[in-house]
């Protein structure tokens, strides 16, 4: 890679302090460490205690042949709410989120505000709907596209002191060219084609999924949420037939691979 490639942006920091420096600084110093999908998560939790934002979220997009969307993988969610995930992958909310669409289109930082205020299908109001009933009404989405790979990176930011936004767009566009390289270099090499069978859960059959993560046997997980263990065995054999998988150990794979929510039983 010659030093042309990817010049040094100083207009990002004209206006930064000395504390918005060191804190870049340090949130840099842990990206080129990362080695893993949890050391990324960890870097997006230091950046989110910098940044004025509630919600932090990141992950791949796997894309088609000719750039179209084909699931998520690797989902490192900080914070974002884990019943809106749920609704945004039943509701496949994926191939209408305008802000996604617009990163993925660009592949440029995008303002939610800017982009909401351009939807014009009833799909996409839907979207924007459903996301503002959670709180997510503002926020910045930044990520990079790696065409060869056949994926993309999305880092989104949201709610908070709106107000501040603006100042901390360019360090949010800065910070995610750098977690674009650290999320590529940690993820998984292979990307599985399950995300159509993890959006045909139902809620109790995510909740019972999460158990079983969580180390939980059958017997357990009915004491746990108060049905007979009969039931659960019935979940149990549903999730394995929805994700096309033969063991716990694979349906927990899966589940971890795609950041599956969890929900309360």
């Amino acid at each position: 890679m010659t030093t042309s490639a990817y010049p040094f942006s100083a207009h990002y920091f004209e206006h930064a302090s000395k504390d918005d420096l060191q804190h870049l600084l340090e949130i840099m110093h842990y990206t080129v460490q990362a080695e893993t999908p949890e050391d990324v998560k960890q870097v997006l939790a230091r950046a989110k205690s910098f940044l004025p934002f509630d919600h932090l979220i990141g992950g791949l997009v796997r894309l088609g042949p000719h750039g179209t969307f084909e699931g998520f993988s690797d989902v490192l969610n900080v914070d974002f709410p884990e019943e809106w995930l749920y609704l945004y992958w039943k509701n496949r909310y994926a191939e209408v989120d305008p802000v996604l669409r617009a990163l993925m289109k660009s592949n440029q930082t995008q303002v939610w505000s800017q982009v909401y205020a351009n939807v014009t299908s009833e799909r996409e109001k839907e979207f924007v709907e459903a996301a503002t009933s959670f709180g997510l009404t503002d926020g910045v989405t930044t990520g990079s596209l790696d065409p060869v790979c056949g994926v993309a990176t999305y880092f989104a930011f949201a709610g908070g002191d709106t107000a501040e936004h603006p100042r901390f767009v360019k360090f949010v566009d800065y910070i995610g060219q750098h977690l674009h390289w650290a999320l590529l270099r940690a993820a998984s090499k292979t990307f599985p084609t399950t995300d159509t069978c993890v959006t045909t859960l139902s809620p109790r059959e995510v909740t019972v999924l999460n158990w079983i993560k969580s180390g939980k046997t059958n017997w357990e997980i009915s004491q746990i949420i108060g049905i007979t263990e009969r039931t659960i065995r019935f979940h149990v054999e549903s999730i394995f037939g929805k994700l096309d998988v033969s063991s716990r150990t694979q349906a927990v794979a899966v589940a971890v691979q795609h950041g599956l929510p969890n929900l309360v039983a």
